[in-house]
């Protein structure tokens, strides 16, 4: 375990609306990583230990992986300011339980989120993250079944493709066509 110091707690929203914290600390080595943001798990966790920018917390490596909050060895001065407005599409946020969600069911960084679990999950190599935001600011996809309607020339219009790299991406878009029942399931979040 090592010490650092919380810089700034930061919110994203997930695939499913939840807005999910991690702290942005003092870089550290932990395990042979530097480490400079640590999940919070979710609003409970930062809640129950009253986390805030300026406490000196206790972080773990999970699994040698993941670094994790372990607990606050220094608290600093001030509280956590519990978002009013989603940090991705600016809609209202709700809290249930320990969890804070994003109540727009068009979020753009939900639908984004979702988009990108399915390209991972699927298996269309070569479509970053990054790839997927620039398509969805020029409009190509905005949900799932945009994937599949993208035409040749038009991922042109991304920075840094080219006719192979188009060509690739098409195919390998294509190829999740033939995916198994199981993995189609899956991708799209369903158990």
């Amino acid at each position: 375990t090592k010490k650092s110091s919380i810089n700034e707690i930061k919110l994203s929203v997930w695939r499913n609306g939840i807005l999910t914290t991690v702290a942005e600390v003092e870089r550290v080595e932990l395990s042979g990583a530097k480490i400079y943001r640590v999940t919070l798990h979710n609003y409970g966790m930062v809640k129950q230990n009253e986390l805030k920018a300026g406490d000196e917390i206790e972080i773990v490596r999970s699994g040698e992986v993941i670094p994790k909050f372990l607990s606050v060895s220094k608290p600093g001065k001030g509280k956590f300011e519990i978002p009013k407005s989603c940090p991705s599409c600016g809609d209202k946020t709700e809290i249930v339980d320990i969890r804070i969600f994003c109540v727009n069911e068009n979020c753009s960084g939900k639908n984004k989120e979702s988009i990108l679990n399915f390209v991972q999950k699927i298996g269309i190599d070569d479509l970053s993250s990054k790839r997927l935001d620039e398509m969805i600011l020029k409009g190509l996809v905005n949900k799932i079944e945009d994937l599949y309607k993208i035409k040749k020339g038009q991922l042109l219009e991304l920075d840094k493709v080219k006719d192979k790299l188009e060509q690739k991406l098409l195919e390998n878009i294509e190829k999740t066509k033939s995916a198994d029942f199981t993995t189609f399931l899956s991708a799209l979040g369903i158990q």
